[in-house]
């Protein structure tokens, strides 16, 4: 993640097609102490099956997704960040509609709640319940975007004196996988078994890179990634490439590989490869999981606030059972920030 966009954690690739880029709220009559980052509602058919061609998902699911902020001063420094979002599990951001798979649901949860301080230029504080901070990789070989955690994170976003654009230490509790409720998960502020060391760099106008160390729940993981955009005489507009390396007793390896191109001016189309060790969990996205996989989006702005998305992959060359063989999904996504603006209030 570029320095500086820390505080709305949405990522810069459109590979988890379930996020839509936000933006900061328009001052209002409120603005002084409220401060509405995002405004999301979106609905999702999915059909899933796995390496056995059983359907594992197939159905209508509905996504909420709210975040903002309370200001302490007037120039923001100081803030409580709150967090609400559908989905009843660590790697769940949707909700069943209850049609197809699944019982309807209709729960959201509080699953961010955190402090967030900058007492001084270029230095970031947060203590509470936080995302989980991906640098340029993405949830294919990272974690879901999802994942919450509780705990504290430091960053330093001081490039002209420290030469990269950020460093970031948490030190968090990462579990509780099937209670979304923070509330429910504040005590873990006295534990940790998350540890993630993060630096990112800007190399010119055209390329970020990152990297980072993540040791949780015993298992020690290397990342590194780059985004870059592609000269004009390319027929692509972007590359993004990521990669892991996982030490220890069940050591393992895995990339991803993403090119994307806009057409039209609102259609943004992209493919890419990703392979994903057997022995890797389950805690990166559920479109991926594990395995090698072809896989091409399309990503359609109908208006401002209006998008259409849609995901397809199909696993290659495997030799082992997987979760996910198949998967499409068509996302419709509204964002409600043109009318939180319009009424004046944040």
């Amino acid at each position: 993640m570029p320095a500086g966009s820390m505080a709305t954690n949405v990522p810069h690739q459109m590979v988890g097609i379930d996020r839509m880029p936000t933006k900061q709220g328009s001052s209002g009559r409120l603005s002084r102490w409220l401060r509405v980052e995002s405004a999301i509602l979106s609905s999702r058919y999915r059909y899933s099956e796995n390496s056995e061609g059983i359907a594992t998902g197939n159905g209508a699911q509905h996504r909420e997704a709210f975040k903002g902020n309370f200001n302490f001063d007037s120039s923001g420094r100081y803030q409580v960040v709150a967090g609400v979002f559908a989905g009843n599990g660590i790697t769940r951001g949707w909700s069943n509609t209850g049609w197809g798979s699944g019982s309807g649901q209709t729960n959201v949860f509080l699953k961010q709640l955190y402090f967030s301080g900058r007492p001084v230029s270029g230095l970031h504080l947060e203590y509470g319940g936080l995302y989980v901070l991906h640098g340029e990789s993405t949830e294919i070989t990272s974690y879901d975007y999802h994942v919450y955690l509780v705990g504290q994170r430091i960053s330093l976003q001081r490039p002209t004196r420290f030469f990269l654009d950020e460093i970031s230490i948490t030190y968090a509790y990462l579990g509780d996988f099937d209670q979304p409720n923070l509330l429910k998960r504040f005590d873990r502020l006295k534990k940790s078994n998350y540890h993630q060391y993060l630096v990112s760099k800007k190399l010119g106008r055209q390329m970020v890179v990152s990297a980072d160390y993540t040791s949780a729940a015993g298992s020690k993981i290397f990342r590194q990634a780059f985004k870059t955009r592609l000269p004009a005489r390319v027929p692509v507009d972007s590359l993004h490439f990521e990669n892991y390396q996982r030490t220890g007793c069940r050591p393992g390896y895995g990339i991803g590989a993403y090119l994307e191109k806009l057409l039209l001016k609102r259609l943004k189309i992209g493919g890419g490869y990703a392979s994903i060790d057997r022995n890797y969990g389950s805690l990166n996205s559920d479109h991926f999981s594990i395995g090698k996989r072809l896989y091409a989006t399309a990503n359609l702005g109908i208006s401002p606030g209006f998008g259409i998305a849609v995901f397809v992959t199909r696993s290659v060359a495997n030799d082992h059972p997987l979760p996910v063989r198949t998967r499409l999904d068509l996302v419709l996504s509204y964002n409600l920030l043109g009318l939180v603006n319009r009424a004046g209030l944040f």
